[in-house]
């Protein structure tokens, strides 16, 4: 099979790129970084083309892997080179802002796949991994058609706002209160940090520096491309808030009351105490040891 993919020099590109050729298939790539592509390319043994128009028109697989609100943009470039029964696959975290551009390519004789991995380019080869799948016209034949091009992945189907409120929360929130936590201890001695602080802090900090590792426009896009982060992303600011008034107010009777409110709905749904374990085993894992 013949395989395009479009801002294959990116990190998720790279990583579809390289899933597609070491299983034989004859590989594209385009990408507006055109001595990266080129360089990559040479790598996989593909070939590189600076036009997506080129490398859609030749392919029976189109692989979009450029930031969030170009994905429209590009479809709209290749619509009119998508030969029938072509398969245009996207990647997209947030799914509202390119739903109506997928669409366009069932009009156009397409066969449509919005995926999404939930893994990033540090997995290396998706097999073992999970994507989420958001039908697009029929989800029983799109589900199939994802694990015939992933047969090691599980695919999990879920509709457009599900998808996108579970990622208000799993992405928006958590990769905000990352970047907040981040420009807080930004200026202070993280060496000092990281050889004093307890496995909590080493845990946080971990993440945060993971975060603050992605592409700013991929952050922005998160934040601002998803219609749902903005509801939990002002509910945490309320929670915020009223936990600022109590510690401010040495107000410890209204603290402990809260603390224990959100301990007992956790802890119905969670076994906390494993989470905590699981905690420890992994920064053993990666050699992080400390007290606390």
């Amino acid at each position: 099979m013949r395989v395009a993919v479009i801002g294959g020099a990116g990190r998720m590109g790279r990583l579809f790129a390289r899933y597609f050729a070491q299983r034989g298939n004859e590989v594209i790539i385009s990408d507006i970084n055109w001595e990266e592509a080129v360089k990559f390319a040479g790598s996989l043994n593909a070939e590189a083309t600076q036009s997506n128009t080129e490398a859609a028109r030749s392919s029976e697989l189109i692989v979009i892997c450029t930031p969030i609100m170009d994905v429209p943009k590009v479809v709209d470039e290749i619509i009119h080179d998508i030969r029938e029964s072509t398969i245009v696959l996207e990647i997209s975290s947030i799914k509202s802002p390119v739903i109506s551009a997928m669409r366009m390519v069932t009009e156009a004789g397409g066969r449509p796949l919005s995926i999404h991995p939930l893994f990033g380019p540090g997995a290396g080869d998706p097999s073992g991994e999970k994507m989420t799948l958001i039908p697009i016209s029929d989800e029983k034949s799109e589900v199939e058609l994802a694990r015939s091009i992933f047969p090691n992945v599980s695919i999990i189907p879920m509709d457009l706002e599900r998808h996108d409120r579970i990622m208000a929360l799993t992405l928006s929130l958590t990769h905000l209160i990352n970047v907040v936590f981040a420009s807080t201890i930004a200026e202070e001695n993280i060496a000092e940090l990281r050889r004093i602080g307890g496995k909590t802090f080493r845990m946080q900090l971990l993440l945060c520096e993971s975060v603050m590792t992605e592409s700013p426009d991929l952050s922005a896009a998160i934040q601002m491309s998803n219609p749902f982060a903005i509801e939990y992303l002002e509910r945490f600011a309320q929670i915020y808030d009223r936990l600022l008034k109590y510690i401010r107010g040495k107000r410890k009777g209204e603290f402990l009351k809260f603390h224990h409110e959100v301990y007992s709905a956790l802890s119905h749904r969670e076994d906390l105490l494993d989470s905590y374990r699981a905690m420890y085993r992994a920064l053993r894992a990666i050699g992080n040891d400390g007290e606390h």
